[in-house]
């Protein structure tokens, strides 16, 4: 049998499909009621992670709208949901396998009618290909969400996903300069800095991060306006690190050695020359009496 899992909200929804039970009219016996405090506690990585477990199916149910009991618990979870269907439809999952549904707690027949709307999707969509079982897992809502994602991913399509809170990124502009500042910030130790070909590159390990915002504000106290916090990619999500920027290195014109970028030179107006070899040069002018003490 296929499953539907639906995450109904204790005042409304939960309440209508109660009311619906109470009047014994009929709804399909493989849709299963998760009852939730608020629909605004809906977390995305809960419907991924309920796909990857075994339902075919799966969806939301809160107060209506202006009527949420938790002033806009009911309008933060239709963003969430929205952003798990532009997710689902980046690895090849049908979007259509997941639904936002609003009704008051006097409205039994709107649970009944969205119990059966789920129920006959899944019939037509037909059951959902898993790649492999998963067990309990308790890595966080993002790691949980990139665990389940992986077992029903189908494809990949790198795009950028809705911003919501819990979900967002450090977002990199052209102008950063590379110092550091938000490496260092970061007490997570989601971003690390790695220089290699001739490029410096901030990698972000989305696992980890948390989206508090350190990282953005030391970016601006150290004279800099170049991060900020923005949606999440696929490829992000998917990637244990992936990168944040990639800015171009400045060879020492000495041992032609990359040491710095452009932008870091330019703000402490120095020369493009290593530290090392101003080390050598500077023992050398010594040596040759050119530097008094």
């Amino acid at each position: 049998m296929s499953y539907v899992i639906g995450f109904c909200c204790n005042e409304c929804a939960y309440a209508a499909a109660d009311l619906a039970g109470s009047t014994h009219r009929k709804h399909p016996a493989n849709v299963l009621v998760i009852r939730i405090p608020c629909s605004g506690t809906f977390d995305p990585s809960w419907l991924v992670y309920a796909l990857a477990r075994g339902a075919d199916a799966a969806f939301v149910a809160g107060c209506r709208k202006g009527e949420c009991h938790y002033v806009d618990g009911n309008l933060k979870a239709e963003s969430r949901v929205a952003f798990v269907k532009q997710l689902l439809e980046a690895v090849g999952v049908e979007p259509e396998r997941v639904e936002m549904f609003f009704m008051a707690s006097s409205e039994p027949h709107k649970f009944v009618k969205a119990a059966e709307e789920m129920s006959e999707r899944v019939k037509r969509l037909g059951p959902l290909p898993r790649r492999g079982e998963i067990g309990r897992i308790r890595l966080g809502k993002r790691g949980n969400l990139v665990e389940a994602l992986r077992a029903i991913a189908k494809e990949f399509k790198d795009i950028p996903l809705p911003e919501i809170p819990g979900f967002k990124a450090p977002v990199y502009d052209e102008s950063c300069i590379g110092c550091g500042a938000c490496v260092e910030a970061c007490e997570r130790d989601a971003l690390r800095i790695e220089d290699s070909d001739g490029f410096r590159r901030i990698l972000l390990n989305t696992a980890k991060c948390t989206a508090c915002g350190d990282c953005v504000k030391a970016c601006e106290e150290s004279g800099e306006s170049s991060l900020r916090l923005g949606g999440l990619r696929v490829s992000q999500l998917l990637s244990d690190w992936s990168e944040g920027t990639k800015i171009p290195l400045v060879a020492c014109e000495v041992c032609g050695n990359y040491f710095a970028t452009e932008g870091e030179l330019k703000k402490a107006d120095s020369p493009k020359i290593c530290p090392s070899c101003k080390e050598v040069l500077s023992a050398k002018a010594l040596s040759f009496g050119r530097v008094r003490t």
